[in-house]
């Protein structure tokens, strides 16, 4: 299994800062303040009780009304920002009513002059004990999957309007360095040539990346380097688009989840309906071993997973197949005595159940973006009467407004632009009004040729070397494969052209592997997903090599972190991948409204 990113976080973050600091006079109890976003990176990675557990009395934001404590000692986690800086000299500006007893103070990456110098001139630099930059800016939210919580990007470095890019930019390329240092890697750095910014990102990490190397006696990067490839979104616009049926894609899609909170009403015993929200992440087992699965496939798992639990633990009165999501509901919430593991079915069974109710009504509309997005219908040959298929679904009233935008979009970037007549007639037959036509207009700066026969720049492919499999494709409705996917392939084959995707630096020496160099295919049958009792010991083998990090500029779909899961395990490699922020369908077409207005 790949090395976890979340694991590592969690561990530099109690092993470098909070178990570090144990006062005598407090016999090890201390406070510990934050700010937003170092918040943020600790609770991507830790529960609250593995923070209290190592002698903490309190977790505070820093920009709240706290009350002060001037017997403790207080680490200061933050973000080196001018904000959170002043707020730290703010605690102590009066020299008699100090907020805390001492300053363990750990940044979060490298403190700037301006704010050094701020800091040294103040009545706090008296009060620190401990100053450490951590270098820990990003989001570990996966065990191979990261972002740097940066949502506007698209605005800020795509827009034409975009003032100064630079600063976002420079922010971006600080954080990839950070995730380099906590992966112990001073990586080959590469690009693709498909836009600007991933050049300039490229150069601004390589930049700071070789600072450290110059300046940080401490770091002692792996000698098996590692690659870094930056792309951006101009690689593939059309993958936010995509209806996708994987189970954490299609939730995602399709219901209101905020910081990862899925909130339903749930039956008790007695008939009593109920509120209940859960967190869907990997402390989850059961959230991690299903959510890469189609939704079918999820739903046949879960009630066979149940079978086995209750004759495992010989549930007598239930010895036939719970058959259906809905029998399988009203089986947990009749085994009060199975509590704990109960409440983990109950919330899949009635998240799958919801979204498998949702297919039906999307069956139609999933084929025709298949048959857009891959240039072939589910046999392999050319799809046919996309045209009258598209204008029935356009026209028809009781189809969602939003689900026409993606589908149009998808049928403008697949056909590389259409005329102007053409445009016009759908986007009128569609009911989208001038200002949602911003959107379209906008996908210009992505790279998409919105008319057709205009002269454009051509996007940058990888090699496709994998065989068509349409005969082994178990659901027409996920045969599309991400470019991401591809190109992660590919620099795993070392076939990966230079002239598309350049080194930062001089070209490494090839160096010869023993990879396999067959494609892994992303459209095979779903197998038993891989979930384990936490109580059950099973030990995996850790891969090993070199490892391969993945960053996409302007966001990334669910749908590629999951493809990166499956090359990982086909070829037993560390493979991570990360973006500015993760890009749902719904957010993605509303940034585009905002890129420029016409």
């Amino acid at each position: 299994m790949a090395t976890s990113l979340r694991e590592l976080s969690r561990d530099r973050i109690l092993n470098e800062m909070v178990r570090t600091i144990t006062p005598e006079a407090s016999n090890g109890w201390k406070a510990l303040i934050v700010d937003q976003d170092s918040l943020r990176v600790i609770s991507a990675c830790c529960g609250m009780f593995d923070i209290m557990e190592e002698k903490v009395t309190v977790v505070e934001k820093i920009d709240n009304p706290r009350q002060r404590l001037p017997n403790l000692e207080a680490i200061y986690f933050l973000t080196p920002t001018a904000q959170s800086i002043d707020l730290l000299i703010n605690d102590f500006k009066k020299k008699s009513s100090p907020h805390y007893l001492a300053i363990h103070l750990f940044l979060t990456s490298k403190l700037p002059e301006v704010e050094f110098k701020k800091l040294s001139a103040s009545l706090a630099v008296h009060r620190i004990k401990t100053f450490k930059e951590i270098n820990l800016e990003f989001l570990a939210i996966e065990s191979q999957s990261f972002h740097f919580d940066q949502n506007n990007t698209l605005f800020q470095l795509f827009s034409p309007d975009s003032i100064d890019p630079t600063e976002e930019q420079a922010k971006i390329a600080t954080r990839l360095v950070s995730l380099c240092v906590s992966l112990n890697e001073c990586p080959i750095i590469r690009f693709s040539r498909s836009h600007p910014v991933s050049a300039m990102i490229a150069g601004f990490t390589q930049e700071k990346l070789d600072n450290v190397m110059r300046t940080v006696k401490a770091f002692k990067p792996n000698d098996d380097r590692s690659t870094l490839l930056i792309l951006d979104r101009t690689q593939d616009p059309l993958a936010p688009l995509i209806h996708e049926f994987s189970y954490q894609a299609m939730v995602y899609d399709l219901f209101d989840i905020e910081n990862d909170k899925f909130s339903f009403d749930t039956v008790t015993n007695a008939g009593a309906t109920l509120k209940k929200d859960v967190l869907l992440g990997e402390t989850d087992y059961m959230w991690a071993g299903l959510r890469h699965q189609h939704i079918a496939d999820v739903s046949t798992n879960l009630t066979t997973r149940l079978d086995e639990f209750l004759k495992t633990n010989q549930v007598s009165q239930y010895g036939q197949h719970t058959g259906s999501l809905k029998e399988a509901g009203e089986v947990v919430r009749s085994l009060p005595q199975y509590q704990e593991m109960m409440g983990k079915y109950s919330v899949h069974i009635n998240l799958a159940d919801r979204a498998s109710a949702k297919f039906p009504e999307l069956e139609q509309l999933a084929y025709l973006e298949q048959d857009l997005a891959t240039g072939e219908d589910a046999n392999g040959n050319s799809p046919k009467n996309v045209t009258g298929r598209l204008s029935n679904y356009l026209s028809d009233f009781s189809a969602e407004k939003y689900n026409k935008i993606r589908l149009l979009m998808m049928y403008i970037i697949s056909q590389d632009g259409i005329k102007e007549e053409d445009r016009r007639r759908l986007m009128e037959m569609a009911g989208i009004s001038q200002s949602e036509q911003n959107a379209f207009t906008n996908l210009r700066y992505l790279g998409v040729t919105l008319m057709k026969g205009a002269k454009g720049k051509k996007p940058i492919s990888p090699p496709k070397n994998r065989k068509s499999e349409s005969g082994n494709v178990p659901y027409e409705v996920s045969r599309y494969v991400p470019v991401v996917k591809d190109i992660a392939e590919n620099i795993i084959n070392e076939t990966l052209p230079s002239t598309d995707f350049p080194f930062v630096k001089e070209e490494p020496i090839a160096r010869s592997t023993n990879a396999p160099v067959s494609k892994v295919s992303l459209k095979g049958k779903s197998k038993q997903p891989r979930w384990a009792d936490p109580n059950v010991q099973v030990e995996e083998t850790k891969y090993s090599g070199s490892k391969l990090i993945i960053f996409v500029i302007g966001g990334m779909t669910f749908s590629e972190m999951r493809s990166i899961y499956e090359l990982s395990s086909h070829y037993k490699k560390n493979i991570y991948i990360g973006s500015t922020n993760i890009l749902l369908p719904k957010k993605y077409i509303d940034q585009l409204l905002t890129l420029k207005n016409e």
